[in-house]
Parts: structure tokens; sequence; C-alpha cells
């Protein structure tokens, strides 16, 4: 019995380091302007990142309604918004970015160059566009969702989660 509870004892702390490697990991985006955002420089904050590229037919509507978000919702609290391009610079040009960011200017769009936060993020989704949002220790609150659709309630429902998250 003894032997029974280290081993599940050893087995929890293992799985707990593993949980804690994982949500320590950093990763890095890139503005249009070449300035570097780390997921580490927003801890403290709820993150919301919502990833999509070019290849996004909505990527206007969804940065409307983050924008509408970020502005209408939770200026002046800590919650911080990026809307994450995972195209490549040769099809998502720092340009064409800087429009977006233009249209959009109470969030943060950036670019995950190699797809690494995406990866690490959207899990088995691995949809355009994937939205993730993050605690205030930058662990990922829940799953990923995939998709988007304009006719939903999307900024009530991703209001309450990032409220449920300010309240903790």
């Amino acid at each position: 019995m003894l032997t029974r509870l280290r081993t599940n004892a050893v087995g929890f702390a293992a799985i707990l380091s593993i949980a804690a490697i994982a949500s320590a990991q950093d990763f890095s985006f890139a503005t249009p302007s070449g300035q570097t955002v780390t997921l580490s420089s927003l801890r403290g904050n709820v993150v919301v990142l919502l990833f999509s590229g070019v290849q996004d037919p909505q990527r206007r509507e969804e940065l409307a309604a983050l924008e509408k978000l970020a502005k209408d919702r939770y200026a002046g609290k800590n919650v911080k918004i990026l809307w994450v391009s995972v195209s490549p610079a040769n099809e998502m040009t720092n340009d064409q970015l800087n429009s977006l960011s233009s249209s959009a200017p109470s969030i943060s769009v950036v670019r995950d160059t190699n797809q690494a936060a995406f990866k690490r993020f959207s899990g088995k989704v691995a949809q355009l566009p994937t939205i993730v949002v993050l605690d205030r220790e930058g662990s990922a609150f829940g799953q990923p969702r995939g998709g988007f659709n304009p006719n939903s309630d999307f900024s009530n429902d991703l209001g309450s989660i990032i409220d449920r998250l300010l309240q903790r």
C-alpha cells in the first residue's frame, strides 16, 4: 500500500512538473514594425490569442469583433488581445499586417513566424482561426476554440471566459 502511494505521488509530481514546464514555455511574436512581444511580458494579464492568416476569409470580421471587445469592454483592464498571423512573410507582408493593425488599434497584430505558439496551443484543433485564452500566469484556460461564426454571440461568449479569469 505504501509503495503504491509513493508511486502515485511520484507520478503526480511528474505530471505537475510537466505542466509547470509547459506553462512556463515562452513564445515570441513579431510586430509589423519588427519589435518582439513575448508571452512572458504579458503575464499578469488575461491574454486572448486569435490565430489566423491570409487564408482566413473572415479575418476582417475577427479583427472588428476583437477590437470592439477590447475597446468597449476591456479598455483599461488587465486584458491583452492579440490577432496572430500564422502566414509567412511572403504570403502576408508587414505592410498588410500594418493595414490590419490600423483597423484595430486597441489590439496587437503580430506574427507567429515559425508557428510555434500556434502548434503548441491549438492542440488537435489546428484550424484557422483558433482562439486561445491564457490566464494571468500564462497557462491556457480551457480548450482552444476553432472557427469563427460572425452570427454567434462571440463577444459575450469570449467575454464570459475573460470575466471569469479576471475575478480569480
